[in-house]
């Protein structure tokens, strides 16, 4: 048999497509530690904008097929396509639409789902493109960001993150170059990767622009809540 790699759970997942109608991205978490293959690209966007940098979400997994919830009047099945853990403790679904929806007359579905959410003690939270259009410019800093933790998760590089949680504690705020420029003696990659791994956990924000990373990239120390 086949090892169960993440590329070949990809291939397979492509072989077994039905449409080919949006694409399939095979992506790595960092704030689960895992490997995570998305069915769309409204995925892909949410999950860098809503899941892995959202300091808001301190966990989430992605329900398997088998993974229903059944509403115990009607017998309907159903499962969201993300079950998130806020930092208040909280439980989230998440419904991923593309285009635009009326939630005013929102689908059996999406009526289905929030009452079953609800029944499971769980907040409702429906994203379509109202939710990702302003934020688009986004997508791609965020992408080129995920590159570099991508590059460095197998190599061990906690000493780097324990180095710069000191810095980034005393200094509390800075520019990506000044921090690259107090540590010449360890590679960028890594100290770029560790920043990042410092935004995806809480601890720092960093500005996003087009051109993101530079750097001009601004970071700051965040606040406790």
């Amino acid at each position: 048999m086949p090892n169960k790699t993440p590329e070949n759970a990809f291939l397979a997942r492509l072989r077994g497509r039905k449409s080919t109608r949006s694409n399939l991205w095979l992506v790595y978490s960092h704030k689960i530690r895992s490997d995570l293959i998305l069915e769309s690209n409204q995925e892909l966007a949410h999950w860098l904008l809503h899941l892995e940098f959202d300091s808001q979400i301190v966990n989430f997994w992605i329900p398997g097929a088998n993974e229903l919830y059944i509403d115990s009047r009607s017998g309907r099945r159903t499962r969201p396509d993300v079950i998130a853990t806020n930092a208040a403790g909280g439980l989230e679904w998440h419904e991923v639409k593309a285009g635009y929806v009326e939630e005013a007359i929102a689908s059996d579905q999406i009526i289905l789902q929030r009452e079953i959410a609800t029944n499971n003690g769980a907040l409702y939270r429906l994203f379509d493109e109202s939710t990702r259009l302003p934020r688009r410019y986004e997508l791609l800093p965020r992408l080129r960001l995920m590159h570099f933790i991508a590059v460095t998760r197998s190599q061990s590089i906690d000493h780097v993150q324990h180095m710069l949680l000191n810095y980034v504690s005393e200094v509390q705020t800075g520019t990506l170059g000044e921090l690259l420029q107090a540590h010449p003696a360890l590679p960028s990659t890594h100290l770029i990767a560790v920043l990042i791994r410092l935004s995806i956990e809480g601890v720092v924000a960093l500005d996003i622009e087009e051109t993101t990373p530079t750097r001009q990239t601004h970071w700051s120390m965040r606040l406790p809540a």
